[in-house]
């Protein structure tokens, strides 16, 4: 956490407030609040849902706990898009979004059903209710190929004045996009294979995506392997490679797919001052990976891998192009490994530095076993120093040394020792991560 904005409370109060946060690692108390319903998405510390019959996009902020940060809701009326430059309304189905409050911009991509047509994705003001946002030299900036799938998907992220784009059709594209200019300052696109178990339901066998790491870098995820570019000098496309980082050699026969990724900074705030707030200098990348044996079930496992941002950034002045994971990660991460099991089932939510891994067992008493951890330098490591490893109730591992002994999926010992500390709680459902808390 960091100290919130001049104005508001006495410094004496944030104190307060901020040692009653703390406490509440150290007694295991996390509070947890509620969503506001099922409708709503999470979208890293906020909901958000998209009306379609009413054509408005509601976004609501629930109340902190602790950082005086209060309950506020922005209703967003786009009953009159198609006046004011697009899309259709029958086409807000078809949409994806992000949402920046502090910029009051609103980003919508309209994914086509049509092969032959292209996507678009417009900067829009949300106090305008859909109007081209007042910075932005063009309504509609997106710069992509036809999809060529009939029901494509697409990841949209905001950072500054960069907009970040992974459209899923027959080829992956990937682009990022600086909104208020409209040009394209990074772009790269690759095919990826079908899984036949998946193919009527068109989903990937591998996970390509793109992440903006800062002003300057974007970070691509395709299938294990992670790079990192620097984007494009004015008037480029293509950026610049500058590093590939490896992830753990995973053993003979053992194979990672379907990952999911993420990057949830902390909202701003704008319209109040909180007593403190989240630090985002300190957010983490989260990816999931699905490891599997080729011949061995019993062997698969559920691996988390936590890295924090200023862990890769801290790669991209070297000399040397490609890292193993002993030379950037071992001592920059965090993995999180769930060994197969049948019954279980886990879900991720993470907001700056912190990560909610949720694990239900049907076959158990009703209810969510909920780990948060949260992964930075500063932090006491959890149990004194003592890796989390053998616990009868805690359905996964974080150690700071895998060996073959804890898992066969890796080729040989791996290191991940970026501190952390952790707290482990019951929940009704699983969980979303808020400023200071939880909402389930």
């Amino acid at each position: 956490m960091r100290e919130g904005p001049p104005g508001g409370s006495s410094i004496s109060e944030r104190l307060a407030q901020l040692a009653e946060y703390e406490n509440t690692w150290k007694t295991g108390t996390i509070p947890t609040g509620q969503r506001p319903s099922p409708d709503y998405s999470d979208a890293g510390g906020l909901f958000v849902n998209l009306d379609y019959d009413q054509s408005q996009l509601v976004i609501r902020r629930p109340a902190s706990f602790f950082s005086g940060v209060p309950e506020k809701a922005w209703i967003v009326d786009l009953s009159q898009l198609p006046e004011q430059g697009g899309p259709e309304l029958e086409l807000l189905p078809s949409c994806s979004y992000a949402v920046d409050i502090a910029q009051d911009l609103l980003v919508l991509m309209v994914l086509p059903q049509d092969d032959e047509e292209y996507p678009d994705c417009y900067a829009l003001s949300l106090s305008g209710d859909g109007e081209t946002h007042p910075l932005a030299a063009y309504r509609n900036f997106y710069d992509g190929s036809i999809l060529g799938l009939s029901n494509p998907q697409a990841d949209i992220e905001i950072f500054g004045d960069l907009v970040g784009c992974t459209v899923v059709g027959m080829d992956i594209c990937m682009s990022v996009y600086n909104w208020k200019t409209g040009a394209m300052v990074w772009c790269e696109s690759e095919s990826d294979e079908f899984d036949d178990e998946f193919e009527d339901m068109g989903e990937m066998e591998y996970h390509t995506r793109c992440h903006i790491l800062d002003s300057t870098h974007v970070l691509k995820i395709s299938k294990y392997d992670l790079t990192v570019y620097r984007t494009a000098a004015r008037g480029g496309k293509t950026g610049t490679l500058v590093c590939d980082l490896k992830m753990p050699a995973l053993g003979e026969g053992f194979e990672a797919s379907y990952c999911a990724s993420s990057i949830q900074r902390p909202p701003e705030t704008p319209d109040c001052s909180p007593h403190f707030e989240c630090d985002p200098s300190l957010t983490v990348l989260v990816m999931e990976y699905d490891v599997r044996h080729e011949s061995s079930q019993q062997d698969s496992a559920w691996l988390v891998a936590v890295i924090p941002i200023s862990t890769i950034l801290a790669q991209v002045h070297g000399r040397r192009r490609k890292l193993s994971w002993k030379d950037w990660g071992a001592r920059g991460a965090r993995l999180v490994l769930v060994p197969y099991q049948t019954s279980y089932s886990a879900s991720i939510r993470t907001l700056g530095s912190r990560v909610a891994v949720s694990v239900s067992d049907p076959s158990a008493a009703p209810g969510v076993d909920v780990a948060v951890l949260d992964v930075r330098e500063g932090v006491k490591h959890a149990k004194d120093g003592s890796d989390a490893k053998r616990e009868e109730t805690l359905p996964f591992l974080i150690l700071d040394r895998y060996t073959e002994e804890d898992t066969p999926i890796f080729e040989g010992p791996v290191e991940a020792t970026m501190p952390y500390r952790m707290v482990r709680t019951r929940c009704d459902a699983r969980v979303s991560v808020l400023c200071d808390g939880l909402c389930t």
